[in-house]
This record gives structure tokens, sequence and C-alpha cells, in this order.
């Protein structure tokens, strides 16, 4: 059945609609990845005339930053409540791969996001970035023997792998059949989680051993 598009008029209404954007490009972007997503698909899944997207978003991209935004904090805090001093590497990796959508847009951030939205969009993510950095920060620092100099260049190093490992391990089509055509190659679509859990274990032990 086809939306009947109205304008938000009230702010209860606007939050709404701005709320009911971000959660269809979450739905659409999870699946599917967000490089595939279009700004008539999110709009059309959430109600909203494409025309009138703008009211509440400047771009596509703004959509996906404000998503960032909010996994960066989602994942800050649950690292928070499971993080135990001995299991910081598979907490870390097995946080992360609870977040696919997350994970996704580690690599999408840098590379177009930021690039393509207004200053304003921008220092609020970086903003919003930062305040889960510390919440990270002082956990890792409160229960292992990371300083928060070396926590932060864990978090700064297991993100960037995460990002790049991410899609790697969920290739396109095209790719997926030739990795099961050639087992040559098929070495690239590894497990995301233990191929991450090892590399982000390697990290803490070269990161704690100059403390000992």
């Amino acid at each position: 059945m086809p939306h009947t598009f109205q304008r938000a008029r009230s702010v209860e209404a606007k939050e709404e609609r701005t709320a009911a954007l971000l959660t269809a490009a979450r739905a659409l972007a999870t699946p599917q990845g967000l490089r595939t997503v279009t700004l008539t698909e999110i709009a059309q899944a959430a109600g909203v005339h494409v025309s009138g997207v703008r009211r509440y978003f400047g771009s596509r991209e703004e959509i996906f930053l404000t998503l960032a935004a909010e996994e960066w904090t989602a994942w800050a805090h649950a690292v928070e409540a499971r993080l135990e001093p001995a299991d910081l590497a598979g907490t870390l990796a097995e946080t992360l791969a609870e977040r696919p959508l997350f994970c996704d847009l580690l690599a999408h951030v840098p590379l177009s996001l930021e690039r393509e939205v207004s200053a304003e969009a921008v220092h609020a993510y970086k903003l919003a970035a930062l305040a889960a950095l510390e919440v990270l920060l002082d956990a890792i620092s409160g229960v292992t023997p990371l300083s928060r100099e070396a926590a932060q260049d864990l978090v700064a190093a297991v993100t960037s792998i995460a990002g790049s490992l991410w899609q790697i391990s969920h290739p396109p089509a095209t790719l997926a059949r030739l990795y099961a055509e050639d087992e040559r190659v098929a070495h690239a679509a590894s497990d995301f989680t233990a191929r991450l859990a090892r590399l982000t274990g390697a990290l803490v032990r070269g990161l704690e051993s100059p403390r000992r």
C-alpha cells in the first residue's frame, strides 16, 4: 500500500519523522550494506517524500553519519558493560561483530560520509564519537594494564581493521562467486569475528609489552 506523504509541522512530528528516517536507513543498510541504499529508498520506507528529506537531513550521507554517531555510543557502552580484564580482545571483536552496520560504517565514514556533509554535521559526529571514545578509554584503562594512550591506539587500530575486514569478509555477489569457484582466492572471505579477535589479541599483547 503506497504511503500518503504529509508534512510534519509540530516539533514532536518533526522528531518522529527524523527518527523514522534513521530507522528506515538502519533497516535497509544492515542486511545489504549502506553502499547500495539510496535516499529515495530511505524516504519511501520512512513515509517521507524524497523532496522533503532535506527538512530533516542535508543528504543521504548525513543520515548515515548520524547513524555512525549512534553506533559509536552503543558500541562503547556495550564494551563498558561486558569488558573482562582477561578477554579484552574477545570483547572488542565480539561486540563489533554484533554490530554489522557499525562495521560497514567504519569504512565509509572517512572515505565518503565525512566528505559529503556540512561542517556542522561533521562536528556533531566528531563530538559524539569523542564522547564514546572517553567511555571506551575509561573502561579499558580501568580494568586492563593498558594506559589511556595505549587504549586509544588500540581503539583506533581495531576500528580501522574492523572497517576494512568487514568489507573483505562480506563481498558482493560477484566476488562471492569467485571465492566459491577458486579456492586460491577464497582465503579473502575469512571469518570476520575470529580473524578480528586474533588481530586484536596481537595488538593488545604488543601494546602491553612495554609495561612489563
